[in-house]
């Protein structure tokens, strides 16, 4: 059974074609349908909209870490976020075994399609999230599958930290359907029913707001709290506070419900015949270290005693930023792939500049085909069995330039032993990240827009720094020479292409606009009495990075038309 639209011929079923990998709208139309994507760009835009809520409801507050010592910690977690934002919509289904998935009602029980939240009536059939919707049928024949609903889920989140944040701005961004704050200068710590009070009006009031039910626990540190929720699901509370009782629970709480406790460390006391917290408790830190490693073997030490010495985080400084798609990925050759990689790394610049930052750190990570995988995997155009294959490259000058990026990307894949027709996962990765210079400046009428006159001298002389170096010439002359050399070789090779843009760079930056205007008009002049595709490109390449960087610095473009 399924309610899913069809009228949408989208990435649900992957790529049909070489043709569609490389297409302009592979690219936007997967991040569209991606539920990962969804995922981890909105915590991002959710913490972004809880600084600016802070600001609006608590103007004395200063962004900081909360010492977790001085903690009352609640962990707010909506019950089955994806398949409650649905039931809004589609009240006849509750009470029914529901899961959300990218299935097509075409699809048959041996579908690969994953499902990414399923409702308490699935669960009881042994269905979990992750799960295949092909094994899911076999378990439960009359699931009903519905889609994904990405605007609905970023409504509901906003909404649900608007109302946290109007309590205390001790706010801690964990997912779009999860959260912990910080109470304990809102209710009397000494009142477990005023708290007991608190957090029950937090609920309704949330659930009254989105339509979707709400677990919660209380906790004097956010271990303690994220458990408590367990005992509180669904569709309500716990509170665990005091010593005695917080022993008391986390004792009996199985070993692999702790965060961060993966398949591998729970098999190593699994072996030694350990299998809930209190079970450890007759372990010494040294001894769970050296079953565990240090710092695991001292995490699960204090965590089976109910300790959690993490602050609630406030503060977040991004060190990277990037791109993954590893679905779908399918081309012949390089050229294919460097079609496909300038789409995403305009992709990538468009979320640089929605976060306001560049960087100056560019790595490629690639999923190879293993050498005895099957060519197609069960998964519809699914990766399948990879090798991982990653470098990296330093810019000479921070950038948010998808162009830019795309060259030393471009660069890395060159350096590379890549048989491309068996690439089937690519990420870009750009990091030391710095705050993007403001996009508007006093010599923007001077500098870059249409308007502005040329001449031959630099046309902002309040630089004062010292003039760009191109391969060991500094004056114009030679430059010219060089650059006139290079575009009558025979090809345009990606390392020479990187050195030019690098200049270019250095030029824009210290606003000698009319240069890179002059010899932008060479290079023209130079590769019009070729017609050679491949240069072309590369012309093509470095003056959409030229324009991309006057835009950024100076919020204006160069005039072309008298290239």
């Amino acid at each position: 059974v399924s309610t899913q639209s069809t009228g949408s011929n989208s990435l649900k079923s992957g790529p049909k074609n070489i043709s569609d990998t490389v297409s302009s709208n592979f690219v936007k139309e997967f991040y569209s349908n991606s539920r990962l994507h969804h995922l981890s760009t909105s915590v991002s835009d959710l913490r972004l909209k809880v600084a600016a809520l802070q600001s609006q409801y608590h103007p004395s507050y200063i962004p900081c870490n909360k010492p977790q010592s001085a903690s009352l910690v609640v962990h707010i977690d909506i019950d089955c976020f994806f398949v409650s934002i649905s039931l809004r919509s589609r009240p006849h289904l509750r009470g029914k075994p529901v899961c959300v998935t990218h299935a097509k009602p075409s699809e048959k029980s041996d579908s690969y399609a994953e499902i990414s939240s399923c409702s308490y009536e699935a669960r009881q059939f042994g269905i979990k999230n992750g799960m295949f919707l092909g094994k899911a049928l076999k378990l439960c024949p009359n699931i009903v599958t519905v889609p994904y609903e990405f605007d609905e889920y970023h409504k509901a989140s906003h909404e649900l930290y608007h109302i946290l944040v109007q309590k205390t701005p001790y706010v801690e961004v964990v997912s779009c359907d999860e959260a912990f704050l910080d109470i304990m200068d809102v209710v009397d710590i000494c009142d477990e029913t005023n708290i007991e009070g608190f957090v029950c009006n937090l609920r309704s009031e949330i659930h009254s707001s989105i339509g979707c039910t709400v677990s919660a626990g209380v906790g004097p540190n956010k271990l303690v709290a994220r458990m408590a929720t367990r005992a509180g699901k669904p569709n309500g509370q716990f509170i665990c506070l005091g010593q005695e009782s917080v022993t008391k629970y986390i004792c009996s709480q199985p070993l692999h419900d702790l965060p961060g406790i993966g398949r591998s460390t729970f098999q190593k006391l699994e072996l030694q015949k350990f299998k809930l917290c209190g079970d450890l408790l007759s372990q010494t830190q040294a001894e769970l270290s050296a079953l565990l490693g240090p710092k695991t073997g001292e995490t699960v030490y204090n965590y089976c005693r109910g300790k959690d010495n993490r602050d609630l985080i406030l503060k977040h400084e991004r060190k990277s930023i990037s791109v993954e798609i590893n679905y779908g990925i399918r081309v012949e050759t390089i050229k294919e792939f460097g079609v496909f990689l300038l789409n995403l790394c305009h992709e990538l610049e468009r979320r640089m500049k929605n976060e306001n930052v560049a960087g100056s750190l560019v790595t490629l990570k690639l999923k190879e085909r293993a050498e005895n995988a099957a060519v197609e995997p069960i998964k519809y155009m699914g990766h399948g069995i990879c090798d991982n294959l990653s470098k990296s490259m330093n810019i000479a000058q921070s950038t948010n330039s998808g162009a830019v990026i795309h060259s030393k990307v471009m660069s890395l894949v060159n350096s590379m032993d890549l048989k491309p027709e068996d690439i089937r996962g690519v990420g870009v990765q750009v990091s030391k990240l710095t705050e993007s210079l403001p996009k508007t400046s006093s010599v923007t009428s001077k500098v870059s827009c249409k308007s502005a006159k040329s001449t031959n001298a630099p046309v902002c002389k309040a630089f004062q720094c010292p003039v760009p170096n191109f391969l060991g010439h500094s004056k114009r002359e030679d430059v010219i020479h060089v650059l006139k050399q290079w575009c009558d070789s025979s090809e345009p090779l990606q390392i020479d292409a990187d050195k030019v843009d690098v200049y270019f760079s250095e030029l824009i930056k210290y606003g000698n606009i009319s240069l890179v205007k002059e010899l932008l008009r060479i290079i023209r002049k130079q590769l019009q009495n070729r017609g050679m595709e491949e240069w072309n490109a590369v012309f093509n390449l470095t003056l959409q990075s030229v324009q991309q960087q006057i835009h950024a610095l100076f919020n204006g473009i160069l005039d072309i038309k008298s290239l």
